[in-house]
This record gives structure tokens, C-alpha cells and sequence, in this order.
């Protein structure tokens, strides 16, 4: 199952990405999944609950998109979306096609809990 190396590729990314910006926390993870990334995304989202677990991602929420299939047709130039099974051109029926969407696996956006604002920067308070 590559989808737990996956996750604990995203995971040690998004943990470097939370320590740069001083985060506290990491709550949600969005990524896209093409239908044709080769990543079933029910299976990395079960990967992502046990790879989170001993992570500053613990408590974070996995959100997967999955975007349509897009194809750029060879012969007429026509764009259309189209089944993974089914890379055929709909304007000409051609089958000499070019994957524009569809394929990728990318890391859409991270949401970070921050320290509250109002106790950075100052020192700590000392009893008198």
C-alpha cells in the first residue's frame, strides 16, 4: 500500500511547512487526486488516519479533491473531460489525446492554527 508512504511524505512536508511559520497546530490538509495519479484516495485516507496519529497533524482533517479528467485532442485541438477509462476526443471521436487534468497529486493548502497574537512577542510576566 504506497498511499501510507504517501502520507508520511505529506505529513513530513506539512510538519516542515507548520515549524517555518511558527504554527501550533495543523488542522486541515487538502489535497487533489487525479483519478489517474495511479493514489486511491479512499485507501490514503485511511492511510492519512494512522499516519497522523504520532504527528503535529494528530488532529488534523484530511480533505481530498478530485478533479475531472481533461483532455487536449491531437488532431481537432478540442478540449474536453472525459471518463479515466475513456480518453477519447468528444468534438471527433480521436483517440491520439494529451492528458491536461486528471493525473495530478498535489498539495492544495494547508490551514494552520497560529499562536494567539496577543501573547507573542511580549515577555513572559513575572509575580512581584
Amino acid at each position: 500500500m504506497h498511499e501510507l508512504s504517501i502520507c508520511q511524505a505529506l505529513l513530513s512536508q506539512v510538519t516542515a511547512i507548520a515549524c517555518e511559520r511558527g504554527a501550533e497546530a495543523i488542522e486541515r490538509i487538502v489535497l487533489e487526486v487525479g483519478p489517474l495519479s495511479g493514489v486511491d484516495a479512499a485507501l490514503l485516507a485511511r492511510a492519512f488516519e494512522i499516519a497522523r496519529a504520532a504527528s503535529p497533524a494528530a488532529g488534523a482533517a484530511l480533505s481530498i479533491e478530485t478533479p475531472p479528467v481533461t483532455i487536449s485532442c491531437e488532431s481537432c485541438g478540442a478540449r474536453s473531460q472525459t471518463a479515466p477509462n475513456r480518453l477519447l476526443c468528444d468534438a471527433c471521436g480521436g483517440y491520439r489525446t494529451r492528458i491536461i487534468a486528471g493525473n495530478e497529486l498535489n498539495l492544495r493548502r494547508v490551514e494552520l492554527r497560529m499562536a494567539e497574537a496577543s501573547t507573542m512577542g511580549r515577555p513572559a510576566e513575572t509575580a512581584a
